[in-house]
């Protein structure tokens, strides 16, 4: 663990003992039992309730419990987690998922984040580590939650509270971090952000993302704003920006 990445979990895990856990579930999915009972042992120490599943169909089944996180392995039997995350984005569900796995490659990390991931820790990892990201992802979501405000441009539509977003009145499928993304750029049109400033904004303590992570939602972004598309504009040399007359 590099010093940035020490520094991010001491402050995420720091506001664990201020934060309010109460009535969260967190799915968990890894086909190796002890991983299972090892991370729902810490998680259950810290008063989140844990549901467990030992490979990707059954991982789709336990959807019906409601979880408010997922944990999902990526190398396992039958359903791959890519498999399992994508079926759920198709679904509509936005459920914050953190791929665990044990593959060390930035090509590994980019896919898992093209299918909708929210985060990617990779194996051995440490459980307060994790825990320090859970519990970073629960305060972001609560915060938009809390905000509760509806935004809209002509016939592009989002709502906050509810983490919908609409086009002439049909929902578009957007991922939690897609909808973050879009959601920030709108609150704020016309202001240009570099790469650096939205990583620190949507991803807050997550710090384990690669410098394309951002190119790579804002690309899935402008593929469903049909007409909208140009409305994220790439600002070359410098980073992106929302402009609602740029149809």
């Amino acid at each position: 663990m590099d010093r940035l990445e020490i520094l991010n979990y001491q402050q995420a895990a720091n506001s664990w003992k201020d934060y309010k856990m109460k009535n969260k579930t967190v799915l968990i999915v890894d086909d190796e039992k002890d991983i299972r009972n090892i991370i729902k042992y810490n998680l259950e120490q810290k008063g989140l309730k844990c549901i467990t599943a030992n490979d990707g169909e059954e991982a789709l089944k336990k959807l019906s419990d409601s979880p408010d996180l997922i944990i999902l392995d990526i190398m396992m039997p039958s359903k791959d987690g890519y498999e399992v995350c994508r079926t759920i984005r198709e679904q509509g569900n936005t459920v914050p998922i953190i791929f665990l796995t044990a593959m060390d490659r930035e090509f590994d990390e980019i896919k898992g984040l093209e299918y909708g991931g929210d985060d990617y820790i990779r194996k051995p990892f440490s459980p307060n580590l994790l825990i320090a990201r859970i519990n970073s992802i629960f305060r972001r979501v609560d915060k938009i939650k809390q905000k509760g405000a509806v935004i809209e441009y002509d016939d592009l539509k989002i709502n906050i509270e509810t983490y919908i977003a609409e086009i002439d009145g049909k929902e578009l499928t957007l991922p939690r971090k897609e909808f973050e993304l879009l959601a920030f750029f709108m609150s704020q049109p016309n202001k240009i952000f570099t790469r650096e400033a939205l990583l620190s904004s949507i991803w807050e303590d997550d710090v384990y993302v690669v410098d394309r992570t951002i190119d790579v939602h804002i690309n899935r972004i402008r593929s469903k704003l049909l007409n909208y598309k140009n409305c994220i504009e790439t600002v070359k040399g410098v980073g992106y920006r929302f402009r609602p007359t740029n149809k």
